[in-house]
């Protein structure tokens, strides 16, 4: 019953997102570039040599989560075996992976939403109040551009969201890193 309904949400929303212009797909292709694992995992970098630098470890650390959670989705993908969608971006990928959950959505999750977490914290208003908004723009147009793009179901990237967000909630609520 569960595997119907969600085959019913990801039917729905593919079709929803679908109705996108074909006319955004370079747009998407850049968003899903931005929020690769290589680009996330380079976020962290330099998360964790900005906390070395100067001299806070906690931030340091922070920027390792972003690792630590590309490496669980990775295990996760290992362990639940969904397979991805049927498309043609999908047969064109070099390098083959499970689908769920998105490890592109949960990567962006965890950096691009520490950068939003700092920036709102350690920048002036209204720079804050901005930097907050475009991170979480961008974290949520990485999970469209995978739909989009063909390389996920929508449960994947809603599976990548909640993922990231937890780690992202260890991050700040137990290491509180600008504590």
């Amino acid at each position: 019953m569960i595997r119907i309904n969600i085959s019913k949400f990801d039917e729905a929303a593919i079709k929803l997102i679908s109705h996108l212009p074909s006319g955004l797909r370079p747009f998407f292709e850049f968003i899903s570039f931005i929020g690769h694992p290589i680009s996330t995992s380079l976020v962290g970098f330099v998360i964790i040599v900005y906390g070395l630098f100067k001299q806070k470890p906690t931030v340091a650390l922070s920027g390792t989560f972003v690792w630590l959670a590309l490496l669980l989705s990775t295990f996760l993908k290992h362990l639940v075996e969904r397979t991805r969608p049927l498309t043609e971006y999908v047969a064109g990928m070099r390098i083959h992976s499970f689908s769920f959950p998105s490890g592109h959505t949960t990567g962006s999750t965890v950096a691009f939403g520490l950068l939003a977490y700092y920036c709102y914290h350690l920048l002036p208003a209204p720079f804050n109040y901005i930097s907050l908004v475009v991170f979480i723009v961008l974290i949520i147009l990485v999970g469209i551009s995978r739909v989009y793009l063909g390389a996920h179901y929508p449960t994947d990237v809603i599976g990548g969201w909640v993922f990231g967000t937890i780690i992202l909630s260890i991050v700040i609520f137990t290491i509180k890193p600008l504590s």
